[in-house]
């Protein structure tokens, strides 16, 4: 889902404030929406001014969505769902704590990630778990007395985090992430991976089935990242990453489409505004990959996400935001959406199925946080809002 568009054009759309289309029309016509009136009806309903931060999908029927709410009068991380592929949603459950919010509110959730339909997680930095489908929510300790989640990924026999010992929005105090394990045969015990996991403030763990990848891209120039693959969910090897570091590219993102498929996202050599982001793919878990091309430079921090059959989108933001696609099978990429909002952002772009894919624009936890979530069934070319 995407490509590239010259500085020019966008620069316009920030002078002007409004947004910019390269390609069909998108059903994108504005950066806010008014939310829908639902009336005093059913207490499952999506409350009006429900604000999107992030999503996860176990089908293309059935999704979940965290967001901003409130319990016994005090903020909390509300779950909503759908069953029917997007077409109704009702709220599911409360997270009773707040959803974070940078340099404002400092603890509490801002992701939420479900391997089956009865074990979910929502994490960053807090880690809270369910096992009834969302409707109830437990805080659960830290493994190895780690004091964020920086990243969770949920499959359908176990779940993964990357936990770091230093403190939220604290920087890196010096200290090694872990990689741990919980089975969902037993949700909350966790095993430790062994992995050599350096200081960082950031990193990210994916799984299909079971295989399982795992990214730790150092921050001293020069030293090789850290990336794992498992085959089997348990036992970690080592494995090169393709993004070339002499150019300033890191290993951000994994990808996984298949047991053997995997796309990975290069993003670095950054600009005023803007940034090399590259996607190599994989058919032997890492073993080789072939490149899938280069995007257009707009947007620095930058999401990956794939299709079954090989679609390819970057969600990306700087002094914008923009999605690219590539639905081609090549390495060319084009730009449908680019937005002169400032940098409201993007979070969770996910593929469901070929030509479907979601993704949170403006995510609450951010500026101007608006939290709004954007459907496309045309694999990238178009997108529009959703009504909850």
């Amino acid at each position: 889902m995407g490509n590239s568009i010259r500085r020019t054009t966008t620069a316009a759309a920030l002078a002007l404030g409004c947004l910019t289309i390269t390609g069909p029309a998108l059903g994108l016509t504005t950066t806010h929406s008014t939310p829908p009136t639902h009336g005093a009806v059913s207490p499952d309903r999506v409350p009006n001014g429900f604000k999107a931060n992030s999503l996860s999908w176990l089908s293309p029927q059935r999704g979940f969505v965290l967001g901003t709410g409130r319990c016994s009068g005090s903020p909390c991380a509300r779950v909503i769902g759908t069953t029917d592929a997007g077409s109704t949603w009702k709220v599911i459950g409360n997270v009773p704590t707040p959803v974070v919010k940078a340099n404002r509110m400092r603890h509490g959730v801002g992701e939420v990630r479900f391997g089956t339909r009865q074990i979910g997680w929502a994490f960053a930095p807090q880690l809270w778990m369910t096992t009834d489908g969302g409707a109830t929510w437990t805080q659960q300790a830290l493994p190895g007395g780690a004091r964020q989640v920086l990243s969770l990924a949920a499959g359908p026999s176990a779940t993964y985090a990357v936990v770091s010992p230093c403190g939220y929005m604290k920087g890196v105090c010096g200290k090694p992430l872990s990689v741990w394990r919980s089975p969902n045969r037993e949700p909350g015990t966790w095993l430790q991976v062994n992995v050599d996991m350096p200081p960082n403030f950031t990193a990210d763990v994916s799984v299909y089935g079971t295989s399982v990848y795992v990214i730790d891209d150092q921050l001293l120039f020069g030293n090789p990242t850290k990336f794992y693959v498992s085959t089997d969910g348990r036992t970690f090897t080592s494995i090169t990453s393709p993004c070339d570091q002499t150019q300033d590219l890191a290993l951000f993102q994994a990808v996984p489409t298949s047991p053997s498929d995997v796309a990975v996202l290069c993003d670095g050599n950054p600009g005023m505004s803007d940034a090399v982001k590259k996607v190599y793919l994989s058919a032997d878990n890492g073993a080789t990959f072939t490149s899938a091309g280069t995007m257009g430079y707009n947007g620095i921090q930058a999401q990956l996400a794939a299709s079954p059959s090989g679609n390819l989108a970057v969600a990306s933001w700087s002094d914008g935001s923009f999605i690219y696609i590539n639905d081609a099978g090549g390495t060319h990429w084009d730009m449908p959406v680019g937005l002169g909002d400032g940098g409201a952002g993007w979070n969770d772009i996910t593929y469901v199925n070929n030509k479907t894919a979601w993704v949170v624009y403006s995510p609450v936890t951010g500026f101007p946080g608006n939290g709004l979530l954007y459907v496309t069934h045309d694999a990238g070319e178009s997108w529009s809002p959703v009504t909850l």
